[in-house]
């Protein structure tokens, strides 16, 4: 088994960040990420309103890909460090391992439509990960959504690339309307013309197999707002 200082899992912002303040003090330092290097700031970097926005860390995020070499794998156990890669389970032992895995958009239990076998329902950061690849997501979008910055970046997005957009309070019950793919959608008595939900809720950590380790990043601020996962990152590695 092999022995290391440090594991990073998530090679998102602040995965990059640690691993590079890390490996510059001589640490000896992996880091996973389960699907490429640089997580959503990539996605943004592929969206024109999101790449003005969030220029300064797109920036940062191109200049250490190149100097930070990432393992595309699946960490499934953090002690020791299990990882499931294209060349099957590795092993490692680490002194430390440091949770860099981000946030996830969330939508509240009690709407319960993210569910349905219907076509046309998007969490927001699914939704522009999606668009970011060109994808069609479909032409009339109603957008429910608490109170965020965020979402009016998205709504300028979806108008730049040829959607119909409104938005809408995200508040009590939601009921979609259609059988195999979204009609419309009815929140709070008023009714909605439309093919496509998108919902956001906010963000939580994203951690599904419950990993330990010291999360880093957007996995404790869980937000769109990267000045504050900026903060929280430069706090962690003042401490190192």
């Amino acid at each position: 088994m092999v022995a290391v200082d440090y594991v990073v899992i998530g090679a998102g912002y602040a995965g990059l960040k640690c691993a590079e303040t890390l490996m510059d003090k001589g640490f000896k330092t992996l880091i996973f990420d389960m699907r490429e290097s640089g997580g959503e700031i990539s996605v943004f970097s592929k969206l024109s309103d999101f790449s003005s926005k969030y220029e300064k860390y797109i920036e940062e995020v191109e200049e250490l890909k190149k100097d930070i070499p990432v393992d595309i794998g699946t960490v499934i156990k953090s002690k020791p460090v299990i990882v499931n890669s294209g060349n099957g389970l590795k092993r490692f032992e680490a002194k430390r391992v440091l949770l860099c895995t981000g946030a996830t958009d969330v939508a509240p239990a009690k709407l319960n439509v993210l569910g349905k076998r219907v076509a046309g329902i998007y969490t927001l950061e699914t939704a522009l990960r999606l668009i970011s690849d060109n994808n069609r997501i479909g032409n009339k979008v109603l957008i429910a959504a608490k109170e965020d910055k965020v979402v009016e970046l998205a709504e300028s997005q979806f108008y730049r690339l040829g959607y119909e957009v409104e938005l809408s309070e995200l508040q009590g019950d939601i009921s979609v309307i259609g059988k195999d793919r979204v009609e419309g959608v009815e929140i709070g008595g008023e009714t909605y013309n439309c093919d496509t939900l998108i919902v956001y809720g906010g963000r939580s950590s994203f951690n599904p197999l419950k990993l330990r380790g010291t999360p880093v990043g957007n996995v404790v601020t869980c937000t769109y707002d990267y000045s504050k996962v900026e903060e929280n990152v430069k706090n962690f590695l003042s401490k190192i």
